[in-house]
């Protein structure tokens, strides 16, 4: 199993990037916001919070995967579904509510934030063929295995 180490590893690491950029948006954005509008209040979106809270999961499963990949490796699948659906879930919200993102009001700062979203959906999507591609190494590697043991149990043949 020691050979899906560096794949995981990948994953996590980029998964704890993602969070803290998530992080820093949602903290750093409202307060440009504020900024460039003049009224220079600092305050953040505590919805947009609960949000980075629903995806600080995913460093925790990855980080599993990484450390126990035998056992944790069955929530690739959850991990898939996850990104997939948070994908699909942005995207939906940038059709439909784009007039509430932050930074709207400075064309500049909502193009500069939207192409870095963008970016980390894109990432998001390659972090699913990752996973897609580290679930079908396990298989394999269980099928390798379950038919080793069977070849010594009957006596190689």
């Amino acid at each position: 199993m020691d050979n899906f180490r560096p794949l995981s590893a990948v994953l996590f690491f980029y998964e704890c990037f993602r969070v803290l950029l998530l992080a820093v948006f949602w903290y750093v954005t409202p307060l440009v916001v504020s900024y460039a509008s003049g009224t220079n209040e600092g305050f953040f979106y505590l919805p947009y919070f609960v949000y980075l809270s629903a995806n600080a999961l995913f460093p925790l499963m990855a980080l599993f995967v990484w450390l126990r990949p035998a056992e944790y490796g069955n929530y690739l699948t959850l991990y898939m579904a996850g990104k997939v659906i948070g994908v699909v879930t942005f995207y939906a919200w940038e059709i439909f509510s784009s007039r509430e993102f932050p930074g709207a009001g400075n064309l500049v700062l909502g193009m500069v934030l939207l192409g870095a979203i963008i970016f980390v959906s894109l990432a998001d999507i390659l972090s699913v063929w990752g996973a897609w591609t580290l679930k079908n190494k396990f298989r394999h590697a269980c099928v390798q295995s379950r038919d080793g043991k069977r070849s010594a149990e009957s006596g190689g043949v």
